[in-house]
């Protein structure tokens, strides 16, 4: 059976490709029907890469509303190893890398975010590049809840913007929350192993 003969309400159209975005890694629509992506440039560079040396967060907009992307800007660039974004209540983005997860606002409305608030810290000599943080998402009470990987099952502590820390290593794969603003960390399960998405 095809997905069209289940529901042919559904239906799959190309809204923006190469080169515009290049390994698109995670994606979220905002209120404005922007559709808001990681474009990742740092998860095992190969040598000789020729991209941005950075991550980046790319916004696509369909202006004159024919179904396809016509405005494409860059609302954050710098980061490494970025696995996840989700959209907060208030309109920040909420951004997981390999080592941290942090809030992206932009302030005065031009597109780019100015202000980045840090939420949560990985302390970890392990490295390898999709078993550390990622897979954000909210809950509507307050909460932002994120995944960290088997991490190689090497010791780590997480930090929240409070200063809680919680350690481990070797317990396998784990989700977390804290509120929004990074307080309040706590262990939600374990027993994982790399859950990328939540």
């Amino acid at each position: 059976m095809r997905w069209g003969q289940f529901n042919e309400r559904i239906v799959i159209e190309l809204f923006a490709e190469a080169p515009e975005i290049v390994t698109p890694i995670g994606l979220v629509v905002d209120r404005q029907g922007r559709v808001i992506v990681v474009e990742s440039h740092t998860h095992f560079r190969p040598e000789g890469y020729e991209g941005p040396a950075a991550d980046r967060i790319r916004v696509f907009e369909d202006t004159n509303g024919d179904g396809k992307a016509d405005q494409v800007s860059t609302f954050f660039e710098g980061s490494e190893q970025t696995m996840s974004i989700a959209l907060a209540d208030d309109g920040g983005l909420f951004v997981a890398t390999r080592r941290e997860v942090f809030l992206l606002h932009d302030d005065d409305g031009d597109g780019v975010a100015e202000r980045q608030t840090p939420i949560a810290k990985l302390l970890t000599e392990g490295n390898y590049p999709h078993n550390g943080l990622s897979g954000l998402t909210l809950d509507g009470f307050g909460n932002v809840y994120f995944a960290l990987g088997e991490n190689l099952g090497v010791p780590y502590e997480l930090v929240g913007s409070d200063g809680t820390t919680l350690g481990g290593g070797g317990e396998g794969g784990s989700i977390f929350r804290c509120r929004t603003d990074g307080t309040e960390l706590e262990r939600f399960a374990t027993g994982f192993w790399n859950t990328f998405s939540l």
